[in-house]
């Protein structure tokens, strides 16, 4: 009898588990199984996060470019051998525009990925008549020879197989290469750059600049002085044994993005209102440049922006706008047009001048919501040192200096 009760005490009770736990169970399983399907974007871009306006600007210049690529074809070769290429061509179209900095859509790679494939499945279209040896043995040759000629470009394994699945009909000739394979590659290409570049205005990826563009020195950029040189990068990336889709300026831009993001998470919300100057010295586009010169001399700063009756940022004027359309031999010409700012009564011709004849109208700007963090760039690598603060209705109501950028920093590190 002892033995049952000691039983019935050391024995623990059944729990019952609540049914929130096992919903949360239930959705977390989900949520893994989803994302593990590609279905929930976890670690990876997500393509609802591009613009709604710019998804339908490149579906729109896919359109344009896979019409004219057809058209022209139909007209300049036979109907049966544009059809065939007309899913190479449509995945192309995919890479060109939907992923246009990837390295597999490169000129290089879209051309000698479409041109050295049909070569390849043209030529074993000759060697072999069993058709899956054929196939076989063209996509392998297509895949070695990418990596070979650096054009790695997936439609072009369909172009390849073109001549093959033709094979089982009639055996294709050479003048396949040229009509339509070399003429739909090019006609695309053309219209590729023509539309990336004044439609979708991306052109042509930058080289990765060897020295600083603003001051024209051999030193980096002041951003890339420290951390990760684009010399890490690409070594990271050719250490990989396998094809890494994406080049390494887009990966240098995505890791100083990070820098950024990261750095404005630890530091708080520090926004360009908090540290802006209000209290600002402005002039109208119809001030007389002898006036503008006074008051950057009695307030002792080197900019003045230009507004109209509403506070609206029409441009600014700094020091360097008296002097960078002067043509002087020396220096003691330089001395003379600065003396005829300062004594604006014996010299009436620059009195009369106006601040709109000398201006910059092309600015940076920021608004004041924006996070500090956005003004890096701008003061270092930019070369800027001022910045205007503007508003929801585009009214001048701030400027931002090194200085403001610095002491903030200082601060933020303290706190």
């Amino acid at each position: 009898m002892s033995f049952f009760l000691l039983t019935a005490y050391t024995c623990p009770p059944l729990v019952q588990i609540p049914d929130l736990t096992l919903q949360r169970r239930a959705k977390n399983l989900l949520s893994a199984v989803l994302a593990q399907l590609g279905l929930i974007k976890r670690d990876s871009q997500r393509l609802s996060a591009i613009p709604l306006t710019e998804r339908l600007k490149v579906a729109l210049a896919a359109f344009i470019a896979l019409f004219i690529v057809t058209y022209t074809s139909l007209q300049l070769a036979d109907t049966a051998s544009t059809i065939v290429l007309l899913a190479s061509m449509g995945a192309s179209s995919v890479l060109l525009f939907g992923l246009p900095n990837s390295p597999l859509a490169r000129p290089w790679s879209f051309v000698g990925g479409h041109l050295i494939s049909a070569t390849v499945g043209l030529i074993c279209s000759h060697l072999f008549t069993d058709l899956a040896l054929m196939a076989a043995v063209t996509i392998g040759c297509v895949l070695f020879v990418m990596y070979i000629f650096e054009c790695m470009h997936p439609p072009g394994g369909a172009t390849a197989l073109v001549p093959v699945i033709a094979s089982t009909d009639s055996v294709l000739g050479y003048d396949f290469l040229l009509y339509p394979v070399a003429l739909n590659v090019l006609v695309m290409l053309a219209v590729a750059l023509l539309l990336q570049k004044f439609w979708l205005k991306r052109g042509m990826q930058p080289t990765t600049q060897k020295f600083d563009p603003v001051h024209l020195h051999k030193d980096a950029t002041p951003l890339k002085r420290l951390g990760l040189q684009p010399e890490d990068l690409l070594s990271a990336l050719n250490s990989f044994d396998t094809v890494v889709d994406i080049s390494e300026q887009d990966l240098e831009r995505l890791y100083h993005q990070a820098q950024l993001n990261a750095y404005q998470r630890k530091s708080g919300e520090i926004r360009c209102s908090d540290i802006m100057s209000t209290d600002l010295i402005t002039v109208t586009p119809d001030t007389a440049v002898g006036s503008a010169w006074q008051l950057l001399r009695k307030h002792k700063i080197s900019m003045l922006p230009v507004t109209d009756n509403q506070q609206q940022l029409m441009g600014v004027v700094s020091t360097v706008d008296f002097l960078k359309n002067l043509q002087v031999p020396h220096y003691w010409g330089l001395l003379r047009h600065v003396n005829q700012l300062l004594l604006k009564n014996r010299h009436k011709t620059q009195h009369k001048r106006e601040v709109a004849e000398i201006m910059v109208t092309k600015l940076t700007v920021a608004h004041e919501r924006d996070h500090i963090v956005a003004l890096v760039p701008m003061l270092s690598d930019q070369g800027l040192h001022h910045i205007p603060v503007l508003n929801d209705q585009q009214q001048l109501v701030g400027v931002i200096t090194q200085s403001d950028l610095i002491a903030a920093l200082f601060n933020a590190k303290l706190a």
